[in-house]
């Protein structure tokens, strides 16, 4: 980004001089030929800073895997969740969350912990069998505030 800098500051005052100069070239013959040495020197200005060029300034860091593997836990996340979720809608348990820990370890997403808080009205017991029943994981279940 210094290079980005460094290269408009340049062209920016190379401007600026060649404004001053046009406004004080002579009239006639010797004016045309300080326009041609003014319209070198902005020319040459804008290529100079090419000569500190690095390629590495413009050079962009991408994690593609990690961002890959973020994505698919992500989507496993919600997909839990949202089964979960269904079960409990079907089976008229009302006012519960769900919090699904996931994880990606090679091809395989592994649940590290899957959090059910339900109110008081439902059975911390019943649930668990429910979920373990219809969906086949063991949920951490507990009432909302424990």
């Amino acid at each position: 980004m210094d290079y980005v800098k460094s290269w408009t500051f340049c062209i920016c005052i190379t401007l600026i001089i060649s404004v001053i100069f046009s406004v004080l070239k002579p009239k006639g013959t010797m004016g045309k030929f300080y326009k041609v040495i003014i319209s070198v020197f902005i020319f040459i200005s804008f290529l100079y800073p090419l000569t500190d060029f690095d390629s590495a300034d413009f050079k962009l860091n991408f994690n593609l895997e990690s961002e890959y593997e973020n994505l698919i836990e992500n989507t496993a996340k919600t997909e839990i969740e949202n089964s979960v979720n269904a079960v409990l809608k079907e089976n008229e348990i009302h006012n519960s969350s769900v919090s699904a820990d996931v994880q990606q370890i090679g091809d395989e997403i592994v649940i590290n912990r899957l959090l059910v808080s339900v109110t008081d009205d439902y059975s911390v017991e019943e649930v668990k069998e429910l979920l373990f029943k219809n969906l086949g994981i063991v949920a951490d279940v507990k009432r909302i505030g424990e």
